[in-house]
C-alpha cells in the first residue's frame, strides 16, 4: 500500500474515530455505581423504591450497560439490565430477574448532551411504555433519573429518583 493511500484512508477514518471517542467521553459521565438517595426523591404517581443500586458500564464506545437491583416500596426485591449505543437505536432488554420493574421487550438510549441521556422502554410494536431521563451533575457526583410511564399494573408512574456516586 502506498503512503498516499494509507495517509488518504487515516484521513477517511479520523472522523470516525474522533466521533467514537466523544461517545465513550459522554457514556463515561454515567460509569460508576450510583445509590438510591430516598429521601431526595420523590413520586408524584407510583412510590420510590426503598432501595436501589443502578450500575452503568462502558463496554466501548460509548455503549453503555445498566445493571439494575433493589427493593421496591412493596418490599419485594426487583433486578433487571439493559445495554445500547446511545445512538437512538433499539435494543433487547436483558437479565430480567423476577420482580422486574421494567416492562417493556427493548430499549432506546439517546443522547442529549454531554452528561444527559434518554432512555425510552418499548413493548414490542415499539409503543413507548415508559420515558426516562438519566442527567449527571457537572461535578459527577449526582444522578437524577426523572421518568414517566406506567407501573406493571399499568397504573402511571411519575417520578424523580436521585443517586449518589458510590
Amino acid at each position: 500500500m502506498s503512503q498516499i493511500s494509507t495517509a488518504f484512508g487515516a484521513a477517511l477514518l479520523l472522523p470516525f474515530l474522533s466521533f467514537g471517542a466523544a461517545l465513550a467521553a459522554d457514556a463515561d459521565a454515567f460509569k460508576g455505581a450510583w445509590k438510591l438517595d430516598a429521601a431526595q426523591s420523590k413520586a408524584e404517581a407510583g412510590t420510590v423504591p426503598k432501595s436501589e443500586t443502578r450500575i452503568y458500564g462502558v463496554i466501548e464506545e460509548g455503549v453503555l450497560t445498566l445493571i439494575v437491583n433493589g427493593v421496591g416500596a412493596d418490599g419485594m426485591p426487583f433486578a433487571y439490565g439493559a445495554t445500547g449505543d446511545i445512538n437512538g437505536k433499539d435494543y433487547p432488554v436483558t437479565d430480567r430477574e423476577q420482580g422486574a420493574r421494567i416492562l417493556g421487550d427493548a430499549i432506546t438510549w439517546k443522547k442529549i448532551d454531554d452528561r444527559t441521556v434518554e432512555m425510552d422502554v418499548k413493548k414490542k410494536g415499539g409503543e413507548i411504555i415508559n420515558a426516562t431521563r438519566h442527567s449527571v451533575s457537572t461535578d459527577g457526583k449526582t444522578l437524577t433519573v426523572t421518568e414517566n410511564g406506567i407501573d406493571p399494573d399499568g397504573k402511571p408512574v411519575k417520578a424523580v429518583t436521585v443517586y449518589h456516586r458510590s
